[in-house]
């Protein structure tokens, strides 16, 4: 989750699903991965049509901005991909695009696989400490 979160980060964490939102940092259970406990980023909410063009993110044909990225581009490459999610399905991305595996290759998840949210990072003490 670099830059947002680097390995070794100790976070709060709010056993709240009902407030997940886009934006927000969740830990999610994805069975199909090798670490299937993984800190994701939601992005994706039911409903959503998810697509990613020139290197940019869209949703629900609006241009999505994410400052939390440092520079970061919001998708390698220009070729297109595009997901339309269903009625319990939520969009996860990693913060480095480049190296996270996500839900561009596992597919949505459900909302029972959103386990918490993470409310704040608490160690190590650096710069803006709350991750939203």
């Amino acid at each position: 989750m670099t830059p947002t979160l680097a390995h070794g980060d100790v976070l709060l964490v709010r056993d709240d699903q009902k407030k997940v939102a886009r934006g927000t940092l969740v830990i999610a259970d994805v069975p199909e991965q090798e670490s299937n406990i993984q800190v994701k980023r939601l992005i994706g909410l039911p409903g959503d049509r998810i697509v990613f063009e020139d290197s940019s993110l869209f949703i629900n044909d609006e241009l999505y901005c994410e400052p939390y990225l440092g520079g970061l581009p919001q998708s390698i490459g220009l070729e297109r991909a595009e997901w339309r999610l269903g009625s319990n399905e939520y969009f996860l991305l990693g913060d480095n695009r480049s190296r996270s595996v996500d839900s561009r290759r596992y597919g949505p998840v459900t909302r029972e696989a959103i386990l918490a949210r993470v409310r704040m990072r608490l160690w190590p003490l650096r710069g803006g400490v709350r991750v939203r």
